[in-house]
């Protein structure tokens, strides 16, 4: 039988100036980039579990969820499961060294925010390049 779950991230973006950057997660040991996100526990709401995720995964405790940007669904062959991954769009409020606490071979990087680079889901460069105009915009008038 197929198993479903449920997943929850950030897309993590900052505006300096004029120019937008998104925050983007890398295993060491491999090329592609992604965004932080993860399995929503029991009782967790998806902004719970996306704000958790992040703070997990990216040591970012300070930030203001704008709204969901989009969810995904994929058959994940390994598990057996059908996910559904939901990402909402997150901004620092205070000023925050992204930190991988619990892996040493995570790197976290600002990338100018249309200027991505090779991302490990196609499903994440999608949710940010159909969302551009509506990231920005958000940005624009909450900083």
């Amino acid at each position: 039988m197929q198993k479903t779950a449920i997943s929850a991230g950030g897309v993590i973006v900052k505006k300096d100036g004029d120019l937008y950057y998104i925050l983007l997660l890398r295993d060491t040991r491999f090329p592609e980039w992604y965004f932080a996100k993860g399995h929503v526990e029991p009782g967790e709401t998806l902004e719970q579990a996306a704000l958790r995720e992040v703070g997990e995964e990216a040591g970012l405790q300070q930030l203001k969820i704008y709204f969901l940007l989009g969810s995904y669904e994929r058959f994940v062959e390994k598990a057996n499961e059908l996910k559904t991954i939901h990402y909402f769009l997150m901004s620092p409020t205070q000023e925050e060294v992204p930190t991988s606490p619990d892996n040493d071979h995570v790197e976290l990087k600002w990338f100018p925010l249309e200027d991505l680079p090779v991302m490990y889901l196609p499903e994440q460069k999608d949710i940010v390049e159909k969302n551009l105009v509506k990231i920005k915009s958000s940005l624009s008038t909450n900083t």
